[in-house]
């Protein structure tokens, strides 16, 4: 029987009988890292010079050990006080100390490590293989010991639990796409993306779930949220996959049947926005290459303008405020270019456009309006909107 239980995944508590140990210990944070530090380090003994760098780096004070064998003792009174269970859980051993291997005793950190591995070693996605995959994903309740987590000696082992966490999520849902399991893969991925909302691989195994399983309006919604996140938390736009998966979610018709005048009719009816064209990155590559196609075959004119909202001065830039202006220079774009020319976020600060039927001098016109348009809006010598306009011929 276990009686001693230890959670060092998004927090740091040793529990036995039923009594949480370390709030107990008083606020020497010497005594909760010497504590941190062995049970990590469990399958080996710790010498003494490494916890004496540890504890007192750089300290050129006569005699450390004594300090190190005081601080251990009074740990291990401390300890023993609280739970007879802890006498013997911190041993000496040649050289160094150890966390006694020999106390019953269960750690969250190698409980979850053992789980990811046992799903990484699966072929298919068996009762047991579930059941590991949910042991791990439940246990991974946080970084690890974040209390100490921006310490040299937390961070490497942070982020390999980081990076195992995710490999085995991967696994366990390519396990499950063999099975055809997709709403088990959105119930994982969802789980998953609490941890990580940022992973490029999660996002697109979710949304490509939730299009098998026929919900793709929340394949497109989640497309909108994560492309945002990259844009104003990443600082540049979603990858390939994801931008190839936003090409294929628009190509599923559910009224593949409908005949042309009820077609036309549709797509009459849905051209209803005043303006310019504003559209994702991905749909902004096909515009263009659709523009191309008649550059070849009319000898057309087109031009592409690159528009960019800088932050200038000494003060530092405001996200929030910079959020706002993007948001203010589309509008100013689209109500002041014509309704065949085309939009599409870029980057975090900029718009790229294209300008079909323009030469240098007329397209200028209406970037300068827009100019002019943005400033009237709000104008602030913090930013600044500048525009490139360069032509496009069929050969390049």
């Amino acid at each position: 029987m276990v009686y001693v239980k230890v959670y060092m995944l998004g927090r740091f508590e040793i529990i036995t009988n039923g009594v949480e140990v370390i709030r107990r210990l008083g606020t020497s944070r010497k005594r909760i890292i010497l504590l941190e530090y062995l049970i990590l380090n469990r399958n080996r003994p710790v010498l003494t010079k490494e916890l004496l760098d540890l504890l007192w780096p750089g300290d050129n004070s006569l005699n450390p050990e004594s300090a190190l064998k005081t601080l251990v003792s009074r740990l291990r009174a401390t300890l023993a006080d609280y739970s007879p269970d802890l006498v013997d859980c911190i041993i000496t051993e040649r050289g160094g100390y150890r966390w006694n291997p020999a106390l019953s005793c269960e750690i969250d950190l190698f409980t979850f490590e053992e789980a990811c591995n046992n799903v990484l070693k699966a072929d298919e996605a068996t009762p047991e293989t579930r059941a590991e995959a949910a042991k791990f994903m439940d246990l991974y309740a946080g970084e690890l010991l974040p209390d100490s987590g921006m310490d040299a000696w937390v961070v490497p082992h942070s982020v390999t639990l980081h990076n195992l966490y995710l490999k085995a999520v991967r696994h366990y849902a390519d396990l499950l796409k063999k099975e055809e399991a997709y709403d088990e893969i959105v119930d994982v991925c969802r789980l998953a993306l609490d941890v990580d909302p940022f992973d490029a691989m999660l996002n697109l195994e979710l949304m490509t779930a939730l299009l098998k399983i026929g919900r793709n309006d929340e394949a497109l919604a989640l497309y909108d949220y994560a492309a945002e996140l990259h844009y104003n938390h990443l600082s540049f736009q979603p990858p390939e996959g994801m931008l190839a998966f936003y090409d294929e979610l628009l190509k599923i018709d559910a009224a593949a049947e409908e005949d042309v005048e009820s077609i036309r009719s549709m797509l009459r009816n849905n051209d209803i926005r005043p303006g310019a064209f504003v559209c994702d990155y991905a749909i902004f590559k096909d515009v263009y290459q659709l523009h191309m196609r008649s550059l070849s075959r009319f000898g057309a004119t087109m031009f592409v303008a690159l528009v960019t909202l800088s932050h200038v001065g000494s003060e530092p830039e405001d996200k929030l405020m910079s959020d706002k202006l993007m948001r203010l220079l589309q509008n100013a774009l689209q109500t002041n270019l014509r309704r065949g020319d085309t939009i599409s976020r870029y980057s975090p600060t900029q718009y790229v456009v294209l300008l079909p039927s323009v030469n240098y001098a007329t397209g200028r016109i209406p970037l300068e309006r827009v100019k002019k348009a943005f400033y009237k809006m709000y104008s602030n010598p913090s930013f600044v909107l500048s525009y490139r306009l360069a032509p496009v011929t069929p050969e390049q």
